[in-house]
């Protein structure tokens, strides 16, 4: 079961990011179109099953692009990621707690 609730405001958080940043950088821009059509089901509640985490287009722009000048775009985005994929994982939330 998705968090909705969680799910909506990471989705928008990332929005509100995407469209903020874009403008000044083509590579912002890119990203915001691959990932619009995901952000507009999860926006809606429409995205009800996890998806597998390789479906979410984007990664790469901080891997292997340069979008990792963007601390703030980047935990956004792996927010939005952890969400969309179901949610945050017992080991994942135990983790968080050790560190």
């Amino acid at each position: 079961m998705m968090d909705q609730p969680r799910l909506q405001a990471s989705a928008a958080e990332l929005e509100q990011l995407l469209t903020r940043l874009a403008p000044a950088d083509g590579e912002v821009a890119d990203l915001r179109s691959a990932l619009e059509p995901l952000l507009a089901l999860a926006g809606s509640g429409a995205l009800t099953t996890p998806l597998p985490w390789g479906d979410i287009p984007g990664g790469r722009y901080f891997t292997e692009g340069g979008l990792r000048r963007y601390p703030e775009l980047e935990r956004a985005f792996a927010r939005f990621r952890i969400e969309a994929t179901g949610g945050e994982s017992p080991a994942l939330r135990k983790l968080r707690g050790e560190i």
